[in-house]
């Protein structure tokens, strides 16, 4: 199955639409720790822990659009 990829500036507009979108940074710990540069509101999960990635799946809101991003 092939993931759709989203450019940034349709990620911009999905977000100045206001529709529900969730942003969920997926850099290695190390990377993200050393970086400056990080999307406003999204989310850090360490894609190492999934125990961490099932607690917050259990929540999401199954109407919002999921965009995932790395490094």
């Amino acid at each position: 199955m092939e993931v759709p990829r989203t450019t940034v500036d349709e990620l911009k507009a999905m977000m100045d639409s206001g529709e529900p979108v969730i942003i969920l940074d997926v850099r290695q710990p190390e990377a993200y720790a050393g970086s400056n540069k990080k999307i406003k509101g999204a989310v850090y999960l360490d894609p190492n822990n999934d125990a961490a990635i099932k607690e917050f799946a259990r929540g999401l809101d199954r109407n919002a659009a999921i965009v995932a991003y790395c490094t």
